[in-house]
């Protein structure tokens, strides 16, 4: 089998060799897709390098080469690629080191957190927990718009008629009015 680049559509393209099926097994494994009839073309899905290291490490029996074009293309794509996979694997481990840290402290939070009943009470009433912290809120309504619409005097906002100034509704409204 051979492996070459197409250049128009950025693809790795398999070539087989006279051992047809063992060939197309290859490819199949590795991930490899076709476009279908008429020309059966074999290409390793964007970017390629996970089927092409697929290839490179299970071997068909009709053995493996690439074209020098191809190589070209390849190597500095298979140096990014393992660069990638680093650092999944780091951020992998990342992540699950986070989560088991988190669910140490949620665990520690659980322990900690707990409401005693006052002596003498069968349950816990409002007045028994602790005051709940004053809300605080940056929000301020926007003033309302002080054009209004000329047939039912509701405000009139940026994104309905001006001229003259009508609401959606009584748009509407007339537009029914006036196709009947």
């Amino acid at each position: 089998m051979r492996i070459i680049y197409n250049q128009i559509q950025n693809l790795f393209i398999a070539e087989f060799s006279s051992d047809f099926a063992g060939d197309l097994a290859a490819v199949k494994a590795a991930g490899f897709r076709t476009f279908g009839a008429p020309l059966w073309v074999w290409y390793a899905p964007p970017p390629g390098i996970k089927a092409l290291n697929y290839l490179r490490e299970h071997r068909p029996a009709s053995d493996l080469t690439i074209s020098d074009e191809a190589y070209a293309v390849y190597e500095p794509l298979a140096a990014v690629w393992a660069k990638n996979e680093e650092i999944k694997q780091a951020l992998a481990e990342a992540k699950k080191q986070a989560k088991k840290e988190r669910v140490e402290v949620e665990q520690e939070e659980a322990t900690t957190a707990v409401f005693a009943i006052p002596e003498g009470k069968m349950w816990i009433g409002p007045e028994d927990l602790p005051p709940k912290p004053p809300f605080e809120s940056d929000f301020k309504r926007p003033k309302s718009p002080s054009l209004k619409c000329s047939i039912c005097g509701q405000p009139i906002f940026f994104y309905e008629l001006q001229q003259p100034p009508m609401c959606l509704f009584c748009e509407k409204s007339l537009d029914k009015a006036s196709k009947s």
